[in-house]
């Protein structure tokens, strides 16, 4: 059945949309449309800083916030197709904060199953727990919420592909998967798998915005968070304890041909450290990407906590650094984690969007206490750095994706920044977990709807 995804996947993006830079089966690349200019004042913003946790949807974490699209009043989902038993959105707070002991399905064919055609009424069943209706709110995420209070909250962004995490990784540095629509490093023979969805056996064959940046002498670094002590599990995808120069779960970089054939450029994937370093020695990148560790990434059932003041930490270390005045923090989620949304996802293409995500834009320049309706996704803050950065778009997707620019105001006083203390004493705990809740009922394929078979990708 996997194989089956994944080729149906590939084959509706060869025959309805092609591809960007190189064909999934080696077609030829196509010509590039020129960079587009420069919105006015984006010139203010030096520096690009893209956080990205993992697994939490909007109505997660901002479901009750004020002024921002959130949980419906009234809203109960059906425990089963038909049924008239339901579950209500409730709230976790004291030792239930942390919510499920094991992880949620957050695969395409469960994903697809909440989605139902747009009614968004599918998640108790698809995911087989309740837990897929907790939600969190300002006092148990008090960093979140200040940033929303203090600089805007983005309550129409979504995640790239109603899927997993690698996908979605992967539209992050690419703005395409190359057909890939589910997590390999979760099966058995990893390294197999992986060549069976890529479009080259021997990695992805097709551009990353590390190549528009390179090609334009635009620096960049893509830290990766590396415990010093291995956690106790077995860690095929490479979560819980990365090594920044090595392919895994959320870091597709290695997976590309063009970068790990490169020693130049694999030197710009380092340890997390060098960020605070950069920081202090003022060798900041133009561009860069920060990736926890398992433990820190909010990832059910991580400490949400936990994984909200390593978060804190990084921003703090920008705020206090000559950076401030002139970077944007972008800070996301990689996808919804099978937590509930209300929000169906615009249909763009055979693969997306997925579920919303949050997006926290925080800068000098970003609208204080502002909630941004704009639709965007992970394409929208490549294009952002494509317009920053005068690059060619990589695909269809962040050609005619907004750059999130209603987040900004270029004429106004710019805001100060906002140092929020960390408690003293902090440490970070792996909460381990073998399991995933499964649907309560079987779920049909849904391999074969992409999505209308509408075009991708050039």
């Amino acid at each position: 059945m996997f194989k089956i995804k994944i080729i149906l996947a590939m084959l509706a993006c060869l025959l309805f949309a092609g591809v960007a830079s190189r064909g999934l089966f080696g077609a030829p690349q196509p010509a590039q449309a020129a960079a587009k200019p420069e919105p006015p004042g984006l010139n203010k913003i030096n520096h690009v800083i893209w956080i990205m946790q993992e697994n939490r949807s909007f109505d997660n974490y901002f479901g009750t916030y004020p002024g921002a699209d959130g949980i419906p009043p009234g809203t109960c989902l059906p425990v089963l197709p038909g049924s008239r038993r339901c579950i209500k959105p409730f709230l976790l707070q004291g030792a239930a904060m942390n919510g499920p002991a094991c992880d949620l399905n957050h695969d395409w064919d469960p994903a697809h199953a909440s989605y139902d055609h747009g009614a968004m009424d599918g998640f108790v069943w698809a995911e087989g727990s309740p837990y897929t209706m907790e939600y969190l709110d300002g006092h148990d995420i008090p960093s979140y919420w200040d940033y929303a209070r203090h600089f805007t909250l983005a309550d129409r962004f979504f995640s790239s592909l109603m899927g997993p995490s690698l996908p979605n990784h992967v539209y992050m540095v690419a703005a395409q998967s190359g057909g890939l629509i589910d997590n390999v490093c979760t099966e058995h023979n990893v390294i197999e798998r992986l060549k069976e969805v890529m479009d080259d056996p021997a990695g992805f064959s097709f551009a990353s915005i590390i190549n528009r940046l390179a090609g334009q002498n635009v620096s960049w670094k893509y830290y990766v968070e590396t415990p010093r002590q291995r956690p106790p599990v077995a860690d095929p995808c490479h979560v819980f304890y990365p090594s920044p120069q090595q392919f895994g779960l959320w870091n597709p970089l290695p997976g590309f041909k063009s970068i790990r054939d490169n020693p130049a450029l694999m030197s710009h994937l380092v340890n997390q450290t060098e960020y605070y370093r950069d920081l202090q020695q003022g060798t900041l990148p133009d561009v860069a990407w920060l990736i926890p560790d398992g433990q820190d990434s909010e990832h059910p059932p991580q400490p949400v906590q936990q994984g909200m003041w390593y978060v804190t930490r990084l921003i703090n270390a920008l705020m206090k650094s000559q950076y401030w005045a002139d970077s944007v923090i972008f800070l996301t989620w990689d996808d919804y984690g099978g937590l509930y949304d209300n929000v169906a996802p615009p249909e763009l293409d055979a693969f997306g969007y997925g579920p919303r995500v949050p997006l926290l834009v925080i800068s000098p320049y970003a609208k204080p206490d502002y909630v941004t309706n704009e639709v965007g996704g992970f394409a929208s803050i490549l294009k952002f750095i494509e317009l920053r950065f005068h690059l060619r778009h990589l695909t269809k997707r962040d050609d005619e994706s907004t750059a999130m620019m209603d987040a900004f105001d270029f004429n106004q006083n710019p805001n100060l920044p906002l140092i929020i203390p960390v408690p003293a004493g902090l440490t970070s705990h792996y909460r381990p977990y073998n399991c995933t809740y499964q649907p309560s009922v079987p779920i049909t394929p849904r391999s074969i709807q992409l999505r209308h078979f509408a075009p991708a990708l050039h």
